[in-house]
């Protein structure tokens, strides 16, 4: 039994949190006094280390795998484990959806001209066309209002000076080039934005040869390597799950894999961009590996179901 002089000594992953152990470590009927140790090597050589006494127990976020299994024993599962893949959720369409096919400077560049032709216009035929005479305001509103329609070529106004219609022809030509580019680049846009594909299938990206991402440190790079025969070379190591969105964002990964818990963490931090797809495998769960025959693994497993009960 660990005393104060020699308390239980516990092996922890580098980059985890131990709240579960503490709250199940509350309902235990004994007091047990320990010690955390970092680790930084991998979960399964951590577990191993159990197997050679080096540590007493390993808490943390350790999956229940059937290789661990002979090296120590598991309590009851506190989390469930399994494989999710994550993919960018498609775009919703934006009401300034329109408004892309042009840059910001190509708009005030187009606005510039169509206010630069209508002054011509106007300046040119106010002084022989009635339809551009009578108050300011009507001679600037029908300049206007011929210009802004000449975009869709449906100007009735006639013109009556002929270096207006050199600036009128100029215009349309103009008008014409700018309405084709437009229509080509939205139509465009539209197009790709309905084949953009929904990576659902896991053949379906070995099948295009794309690569995907995960932790390089767990158990899940050997289980896409070996289980479902992805290349080494397609599988891209990601250190931290905030350096997902880049990878993605740089087109490096087509979609990435998870444990469900960490899943549920991502999707709550990156909800909008982000989803959740299909659930590829199913593991023992999350749990804390105690030496073999140690006492602590049934005590312990008492104390996680417990604390399920009550979280229910």
């Amino acid at each position: 039994m660990p005393t104060l002089a020699k308390p239980l000594k516990i092996g922890v992953p580098g980059s985890t949190t131990f709240d579960k152990f503490v709250k199940v470590l509350e309902l235990l009927e004994y007091d047990l006094p320990y010690e955390f140790e970092a680790y930084n090597g991998s979960y399964t050589d951590l577990v191993y280390h159990v197997y050679n006494k080096s540590y007493d127990a390993v808490i943390g976020d350790v999956t229940i795998l059937v290789d661990r299994l002979q090296y120590a024993d598991f309590t009851y599962p506190y989390a469930e484990s399994g494989l999710t893949m994550i993919i960018p959720a498609k775009p919703e369409g934006s009401p300034l959806t329109f408004t892309k096919p042009f840059t910001w400077k190509m708009w005030v560049v187009t606005g510039a001209l169509l206010m630069y032709t209508m002054i011509i216009v106007w300046f040119l035929e106010r002084q022989y066309n009635p339809e551009f005479g009578g108050p300011w305001n009507n001679q600037i509103s029908t300049a206007l209002w011929f210009t802004f329609s000449s975009l869709f070529f449906a100007h009735r106004e006639k013109v009556h000076n002929n270096l207006t219609r050199m600036v009128v022809a100029v215009w349309l030509f103009l008008v014409l080039i700018l309405t084709s580019s437009y229509t080509a680049s939205l139509s465009s846009m539209l197009t790709v934005q309905q084949l953009q594909p929904n990576v659902t299938d896991i053949e379906w990206l070995k099948m295009n040869n794309l690569k995907v991402g995960c932790d390089g440190d767990s158990f899940v790079k050997d289980t896409w390597r070996m289980c479902f025969n992805f290349k080494p070379e397609n599988i891209v190591n990601v250190s931290s799950e905030d350096d997902y969105p880049k990878e993605f964002k740089s087109n490096n990964i087509a979609a990435a894999f998870l444990e469900l818990p960490y899943e549920k963490v991502f999707l709550d931090k990156y909800c909008k961009g982000f989803t959740a797809t299909i659930r590829t495998a199913r593991f023992g769960g999350l749990g804390f590996a105690f030496q073999k025959g140690s006492p602590f693994a049934r005590d312990f497993s008492e104390a996680i179901l417990s604390y399920r009960r009550r979280e229910n």
